[in-house]
């Protein structure tokens, strides 16, 4: 992969806020999606799927702005 992943302060402290069950689960799909560029997980809550969503969304655009720079 050629290009950086950028994880913005709000990522980390929402990974942070989670319980620890809840912050594996996001984080290993998160980790496996971004670095190894595998299919988004179809293991995961409706809960964990929804913020899974959220945080990838803003990784993505972080990691696209930086990019551009």
């Amino acid at each position: 992969m050629n290009q950086a992943i950028v994880l913005p302060p709000n990522v980390l402290n929402t990974l942070r806020a989670l319980p620890y069950d809840e912050r594996l689960s996001v984080a290993s799909a998160l980790a496996g999606e971004l670095i190894l560029g595998t299919d988004t997980p179809q293991d995961l809550s409706p809960q964990e799927s929804m913020i899974y969503s959220i945080l990838r969304f803003y990784v993505r655009q972080a990691s696209e702005r930086y990019s551009r720079m």
